[in-house]
């Protein structure tokens, strides 16, 4: 590192503790000012905020807390791996309530760890791993296909993504974990973001007594079969700027639950926002205080009340 000739003091001692300054300080220099009075350079070190307890775990290769790597048999005979999120207060003498997460189709593949980079799991980590529900993250190696045109619209858009034997594969991971840890499967829920959303509704479909509450994002699902999971507590999200799933996916899945009647029913359309509505989906506490205050247990009990729409641009949204 080039020392400023105003910055060379007398005595050793100071000359070596420059001299020991961080490259990063030394590259982004404080301006110039009076000799007496130039503050020392701030290393790198000391601008960057301090590591979470996460952090910390995730460096432990034997950790029992925080994302755990683990696998499943895949249908085709591989290995396929998965991620789980153990709460850092994890105790096995409580039990815990339990997300099955569904990730898009940019996180599609077989490496296991794309499922971190998006969506809830990015939300937790940004949290520095202050979340208390165990978390299933599966992932899917199909994207499927999305057809051009949206004449069908009780079709899913995606013909293949979390379906067959990548449903399967899920639903194995889901079950593992119920066994392996201290999971509560009366308060069970079900998310997923773009593909995961269409999967969400498909598992809702697939699976109407397992999910206590669901929340899919920018997804949608099939309209004609609404009244098969009306008795489903159900928070959908979509950006109202939303070019790679229109918005109208989800408003048709929306109305058609109001239709059938459906025992709650929420719609938040955000305003301004593309494809990535997740991340408004997950921030805060809001949709995990409302799953927590439904159970399985609970299912087909309620009677139905009128949907709750946030969704200024939807002229036309059912009351």
């Amino acid at each position: 590192m080039r020392l400023r000739p105003w910055l060379i003091l007398s005595t050793a001692s100071i000359v070596l503790t420059l001299a020991s300054m961080t490259v990063a300080a030394a590259e982004t220099p404080a301006p110039p000012a009076k000799a007496a009075d130039q503050p020392a350079a701030k290393s790198e070190a000391a601008k960057s905020p301090a590591a979470s307890p996460l952090d910390e775990i995730m460096k432990d290769p034997n950790r029992k807390v925080g994302f755990i790597r683990k696998t499943a048999r895949h249908a085709d005979g591989t290995d396929r791996p998965y991620y789980v999120w153990v709460p850092l207060t994890y105790t096995a003498d409580k039990k815990w309530p339990v997300i099955l997460f569904l990730h898009g189709a940019g996180e599609s593949g077989t490496d296991g760890d794309k499922v971190l980079i998006q969506g809830l799991p990015k939300e937790i980590t940004k949290r520095g791993g202050k979340f208390d529900f165990i978390v299933v993250m599966p992932q899917c190696i199909s994207l499927g296909a999305a057809p051009k045109d949206e004449k069908a619209p009780d079709k899913p858009r995606h013909k293949g993504g979390w379906r067959d034997a990548e449903e399967q594969l899920a639903l194995d991971a889901f079950k593992a974990a119920l066994r392996e840890y201290a999971c509560d499967p009366d308060r069970a829920y079900l998310t997923g973001l773009s593909m995961g959303g269409y999967g969400t509704f498909m598992f809702m479909l697939n699976y109407p007594n397992m999910f206590a509450a669901t929340a899919p994002i920018c997804g949608g699902g099939v309209a004609a079969r609404a009244g098969d999971i009306a008795h489903i507590p159900t928070w959908v999200w979509h950006g109202d700027s939303d070019k790679t799933v229109p918005p109208d996916n989800s408003r048709r899945m929306v109305a058609a639950l109001a239709k059938a009647k459906a025992a709650e029913v929420r719609y938040t359309e955000v305003a301004g926002v593309g494809h990535n509505s997740w991340d408004n989906t997950y921030a805060g506490d809001q949709v995990f205080t409302w799953f927590l205050a439904h159970k399985v247990s609970d299912l087909g009990k309620a009677k139905p009340v009128n949907p709750v729409i946030d969704a200024p641009s939807w002229a036309d949204a059912p009351k």
